[in-house]
């Protein structure tokens, strides 16, 4: 699908807000009938931004239409005030390949470190898998830099055309202060679905919400949003790691939620599934239920979850057969001489097998889902939907961002 020629939205911004935690600087604007999404911005272009709202000032705003059609911002020219110049393409390559360059040196660095250590004694051995895990870091850092480098790449005419629109000196015609919006017209509520378990439909303002992240070993990074909505207590427990969706949940937000009826004495209510009535956009919670314990919860691995799964343990396994090929290459080269080749093989299939170990539960899974016969979990995560009206998990009536 084509994407749309950069364009210019002008008006008096009539909201704004700051995503939680603050230290991402990613903010929502609201130009009239036009919603704009800023990711990473300085913290001084937040600052005038919100100035221009606090004093209805006019703005031509720069966007890009990213995924999904989201409008990205580019640049700001107010009535009066100074201007947001745009992150210019030749700035954001030399950001991105300076990283790629130095995060390769270290990885290429930490594996020669790695041969150079060897197998002989334990404490080289230590010092090998020490100088192995700094190089994995540092290569896939590394890979994401590239990852950006190739967007850039690839958007460059857009990126180019949006600088082109710039022009600190064409500023917009001074207007009066829009009236603020209205109020959403749903009334806060508090609604139980019947069954086993119950849930329960909330709706109403975050409060007094917070982030913390919490890194677990040999796992992936969670991120705990903590808040009140109507005097109960939340924990909406989201993906942290590199390339996850990540909400954006500000305070005071109007929300909807589908959560936990029944939470354990002294614990909050875990959410299950939000929709934030600012924005639209609407999150199914996973990964918190991936490995629980207990069966009243949705399924552990979303809908569109389940590729990138099985292609990071794909890739994974694929990644630590290479390893030890090149290992037992480093430590025996005439090694490859003998039965090495078939035992490099065999060991393939094996890492192939544990693959399908992941890859045939889900498949049988899903097959037995379309076919009528879910199960606990399946047939909890279809009430979810219903309950926040988002159809089914196969056929949802809008975009569901897993998390």
């Amino acid at each position: 699908m084509p994407q749309r020629a950069p364009r210019i939205i002008e008006g008096t911004i009539d909201q704004i807000r700051v995503a939680t935690p603050v230290r991402r600087n990613d903010v929502f604007l609201r130009v009239g009938a036009e919603t704009i999404w800023g990711s990473a911005l300085d913290p001084s272009h937040i600052a005038l931004l919100r100035a221009f709202h606090n004093k209805g000032t006019a703005v031509r705003i720069g966007v890009l239409e990213a995924e999904h059609g989201l409008n990205r911002f580019c640049w700001a020219v107010p009535a009066q005030g100074e201007p947001i110049a745009p992150l210019t393409y030749q700035t954001a390559q030399r950001r991105s390949g300076r990283e790629a360059a130095i995060c390769s040196a270290v990885g290429v660095a930490a594996l020669g470190a790695a041969w150079l250590a060897g197998i002989s004694t334990l404490p080289r051995m230590f010092m090998m898998v020490l100088a192995l895990v700094i190089a994995l870091m540092a290569l896939v850092l590394a890979a994401n830099a590239l990852h950006a480098l190739w967007h850039n790449r690839r958007e460059r005419p857009r990126i180019l055309a949006s600088e082109a629109l710039f022009d600190p000196a064409k500023r917009p015609a001074a207007m009066n202060a829009a009236p603020a919006p209205s109020p959403l017209q749903q009334e806060p509520a508090a609604l139980t679905q019947e069954g086993d378990p119950p849930l329960l439909l909330i709706r109403g303002q975050l409060d007094g919400i917070t982030h913390e992240t919490r890194h677990v070993h040999k796992g992936p990074t969670y991120g705990h949003y903590r808040f009140s909505v109507q005097g109960r207590q939340f924990l909406m427990t989201v993906d942290e790691s590199l390339g996850s969706w990540q909400p954006f949940l500000a305070q005071d937000d109007y929300v909807e939620m589908a959560v936990n009826a029944q939470p354990a004495p002294d614990e909050p209510h875990a959410v299950y599934a939000l929709r934030n009535l600012e924005d639209g956009r609407t999150y199914m919670c996973h990964l918190r239920f991936r490995a629980f314990p207990g069966r009243d919860t949705p399924v552990g691995v979303g809908m569109n979850q389940r590729a990138p799964l099985l292609k990071a343990i794909g890739g994974l396994m694929l990644a630590v057969w290479l390893f030890l090929i090149g290992l037992t290459w480093f430590i025996d080269a005439e090694a490859f001489q003998g039965d090495f080749p078939e035992l490099s093989l065999f060991i393939l299939g094996m890492f192939l097998l544990v693959w399908l170990c992941f890859a045939l539960p889900l498949l049988w899974l899903d097959m037995r889902w379309r076919m009528g016969r879910p199960t606990r979990r399946q047939r909890i995560t279809e009430r979810i939907y219903a309950l926040l009206d988002l159809g089914t998990p196969f056929a949802p009536k809008r975009r569901i961002e897993e998390v």
